[in-house]
């Protein structure tokens, strides 16, 4: 207790030894407090900061999910559109397609149409050209006919010739006999099969059978007429002397007839007075195959 008294104490002087030390390492550790403060300090004005530049960021991304979702929308009505016209667009290929094809459908009407146009036009020209012709031919046979008109009305008027049609072909002469001109003398004639064949004959004549076969071989219609009316003007006299005057009359008559009477002028039917006769060598002229006329037939 005496040595606590006068101040020996050894914990004091313990703690004397110690105290530097001690307050070393306080003013170390408060040093290092106003560090750290500082340090704190500075983190928390560093936190704020980076919270203030989070918030913003975070409202920046706010703002940027926004315009994401404005995106979206705009892109869902963007592909909602380009669906819809490339719907539009597949429609309007179809439809391009089907209206080519139907335009190479009209095409190849119209061309059908103008190659029928064509052939109509070649077969109206050739109608135009059969047609002229034909009116060609008209005169032509109106003109023979007024020709063969004159040349019938010259051998009725002098001859006395008549032509009827019914089962053949009946030839009708008078003024054949003088004292009695009104007289007629008549034959038939039939073609068959390009045969001439007699039907009748008013009055019978002799050598009837030879003029047939003559005329059946040479075709020489004209002349059998001619014949048959000299033969007609011969049987009608019995005496010598007026069969002398009758074969001077027939010779006066053939010869008119072979001289004055126009060659359109036979008295056989219109396609037997246009055609020639054969030849004695048995040679046809260019018309003589259209000699013996259907008329002739039944």
């Amino acid at each position: 207790m005496q040595g606590i008294s006068n101040g020996e104490n050894p914990i004091s002087k313990t703690m004397a030894g110690h105290r530097p030390s001690f307050e070393r390492r306080i003013s170390n550790f408060c040093e290092r407090k106003t560090g750290a403060s500082a340090s704190f300090s500075r983190c928390l004005h560093s936190s704020r900061a980076v919270s203030d530049d989070l918030l913003a960021s975070l409202e920046k991304l706010d703002k940027l999910k926004d315009k994401h979702r404005e995106g979206q929308a705009n892109l869902v009505e963007a592909l909602s559109v380009k669906t819809r016209n490339s719907a539009r667009y597949t429609a309007m290929t179809t439809d391009l397609a089907t209206k080519r094809a139907r335009c190479e459908q009209i095409k190849k009407v119209i061309s059908d149409k103008k190659n029928k146009v064509d052939e109509c036009t070649t077969v109206i020209s050739k109608c135009l050209h059969a047609l002229e012709a034909c009116e060609e031919k008209l005169r032509k046979g109106q003109s023979e006919k007024e020709n063969l008109d004159s040349a019938i009305a010259w051998y009725q008027k002098a001859l006395g010739l008549q032509v009827l049609v019914g089962e053949g072909v009946k030839f009708i002469f008078n003024k054949i006999d003088s004292t009695n001109p009104e007289k007629e003398y008549s034959f038939t004639v039939r073609l068959d099969n390009d045969k001439y064949n007699l039907l009748q004959c008013d009055p019978l004549v002799e050598g009837i059978d030879d003029l047939l076969k003559e005329v059946n071989e040479t075709n020489d219609f004209f002349r059998f007429v001619r014949v048959m009316r000299g033969k007609f003007a011969t049987s009608n006299f019995s005496a010598v002397t007026a069969v002398s005057v009758t074969q001077t009359s027939v010779s006066g008559n053939t010869s008119l007839i072979t001289e004055s009477a126009p060659v359109e002028s036979s008295p056989a039917t219109p396609s037997v007075a246009k055609t020639g006769a054969k030849s004695k060598k048995g040679l046809k002229t260019p018309t003589s195959s259209i000699r013996r006329s259907a008329r002739l037939q039944n």
